[in-house]
């Protein structure tokens, strides 16, 4: 797991991405060995028109996909705003509606830590791996709970406020608002994270790329195999293969890679906000300086 790429950040950047694009960079140096050698049947003058004609289609469609997928990265991120603003208004309500009982201040105080708990446990959910360590401990209900689960018992504390009349009526939907959003929220982020692009999609997007990219290589030293339009042609080849990966990539926020979202980090935010900055979970798991955030 990444945790922090320090003042070096571009070269581990430049390497954390080089190793995502390993198998296809790969492929492009075999490749291109593979062709190098083998006599070309087809007319130097004719790659200029199949050069135009693929040029056009795969840009239109690889344009398409990685607009796409900035949508979706956007759209996660605008999410994960939302959840910061409404754990914010959960913290503001729980406050406002604190009359300072010795009943009702064990429950605020427990809506304050699964709130907290909540948006690590989606993090992990979302990433497909185990909370950190010290999530679970934060309330006392069953360690297994998912933050639908959680969710689901900050509405029943909220009842119970309800029914011991602690909390009038516009209080209650004052908070229950607030569930809502963030239940609404969270179904956003699944979505995102479980219906990507379809992959038979992806393949066709991924081939133009490839047909384009074998052709530019072509062109580039069919004719007289200088050395340097071979470089030229492979590092053609690579960028744009490696730019219609990149679409890949972008379009899965939330997967448990260097191009994730800064979820740990939103997180971190909503601890310090609900509970404190000496709560341990609020410390940021990198520096300021650092060049990804995870």
């Amino acid at each position: 797991m990444i945790r922090s790429v320090g003042p070096t950040g571009p070269v581990k950047v430049l390497g954390l991405v080089g190793w995502q694009l390993r198998y296809d960079l790969l492929a492009v140096v075999v490749i291109a060995a593979i062709l190098l050698p083998l006599p070309d049947t087809v007319d130097p003058e004719d790659y200029d028109a199949i050069l135009a004609t693929a040029g056009i289609v795969t840009s239109i469609f690889v344009g398409f996909r990685n607009m796409n997928a900035y949508q979706r990265w956007w759209e996660a991120r605008t999410l994960w705003g939302a959840v910061i603003n409404d754990c914010r208004a959960m913290h503001n309500g729980l406050s406002a509606v604190d009359t300072g009982s010795a009943d009702i201040a064990p429950v605020l105080d427990r809506m304050r830590h699964r709130q907290v708990r909540h948006a690590w446990q989606l993090a992990a959910e979302l990433r497909g791996i185990a909370p950190l360590p010290g999530v679970v401990d934060l309330t006392e209900d069953p360690p297994g709970a998912t933050a639908t689960d959680l969710l689901n018992r900050q509405a029943q504390d909220v009842q119970w406020l309800s029914a011991g009349d602690y909390i009038d009526g516009p209080a209650r939907v004052m908070l229950m608002s607030v569930n809502t959003g963030l239940v609404a929220s969270q179904g956003g982020l699944e979505r995102i994270r479980n219906q990507p692009i379809p992959t038979h999609y992806d393949m066709f997007v991924r081939g133009l790329a490839w047909v384009f990219a074998l052709v530019a290589f072509n062109l580039l030293h069919v004719a007289d195999h200088f050395v340097g339009s071979i470089f030229l042609g492979l590092v053609f080849m690579a960028l744009f293969v490696s730019a219609e990966r990149l679409g890949f990539f972008l379009e899965r926020p939330m997967n448990n890679s260097v191009f994730d979202l800064p979820m740990y980090r939103f997180c971190g935010t909503i601890t310090g906000n609900l509970l404190g900055s000496g709560q341990p979970l609020a410390a940021p798991r990198q520096s300021d300086k650092a060049t990804v955030w995870w």
